[in-house]
């Protein structure tokens, strides 16, 4: 693996699957593969989610109310999702569908995070398929929503015409040229196409927006190594590493990277 897919795998969750599943993209999900889709998992669940996970189970049942039984069934997928247990919680995005008259915001979200977090190419695009049909009718309800815009356009990535969901994203920025994960998403696809240049250019922009913003920095690095900018890499390595809130995975990939050069 190289250190590109590296960083794709352990830095970015909520697009390692995409990446994975892209026509040129040849990213392992290293990370992700170390928990299951089912019931039966490897992490371990503490006991206090546990305990949880089954007031919220008992919650979902007994509740009456619609609106609350389709929060206590989201509340509780998303537990499933913290854990690696993906089909667990699209049965509950499954279900708070079924109650809903319209398209459900709550069901889009579990189904997107659960495309996010798939194991594999089959699984991923299942989900991402079911994500998408939700999304694009919320978006059709509410088109100037690009929150649902975004999360569409990587669903539509790994359709068949991956461009629809690239030119989604582009549309973004011309509504709005500083949204930071229309920004974050062409980046992240850029370093997977090879286009390390073009990357650079929308995680600079995306530093320049905020200084504070380690991820992109982190990003940044990575472009500027696979374009031979070593010296400009290791600075920005070194600065996400003397921050205190960095998000840890972000600055465990720093270290890795800056003892690499």
């Amino acid at each position: 693996m190289t250190r590109t897919q590296l960083i794709l795998v352990l830095g970015a969750a909520a697009l390692v699957v995409v990446l994975f599943q892209l026509p040129r993209s040849v990213v392992e999900n290293e990370q992700l593969q170390e928990v299951t889709q089912t019931e039966s998992h490897s992490m371990e669940i503490p006991q206090e989610v546990e305990t949880q996970i089954n007031e919220l189970r008992r919650l979902v049942e007994e509740e009456g109310n619609i609106d609350k039984k389709a929060n206590f069934a989201h509340s509780l997928a998303r537990r499933y999702l913290d854990y690696g247990i993906v089909d667990s919680a699209a049965r509950y995005a499954e279900r708070i569908h079924g109650w809903s008259e319209g398209p459900s915001e709550l069901a889009a979200d579990i189904y997107f995070t659960a495309y996010e977090r798939s194991q594999g190419p089959d699984q991923a695009k299942e989900y991402a398929l079911k994500a998408r049909e939700v999304l694009q009718n919320l978006l059709d309800k509410d088109p100037d929503n690009l929150v649902v815009k975004n999360r569409l356009a990587m669903t539509m990535v790994v359709s068949e015409n991956p461009m629809a969901g690239i030119n989604m994203l582009r549309e973004i920025l011309v509504v709005d040229e500083t949204n930071r994960q229309a920004i974050l998403n062409l980046g992240l696809l850029a370093i997977q196409s090879g286009q390390f240049d073009r990357a650079r250019e929308r995680f600079e922009k995306l530093v320049s927006l905020n200084p504070a913003d380690h991820e992109a920095k982190l990003y940044l690095a990575v472009s500027l190594m696979e374009i031979n900018q070593q010296s400009q890499a290791r600075l920005l390595l070194e600065e996400i590493l003397a921050t205190q809130d960095s998000i840890p995975a972000v600055k465990v990939m720093a270290g890795d990277y800056l003892n690499s050069l």
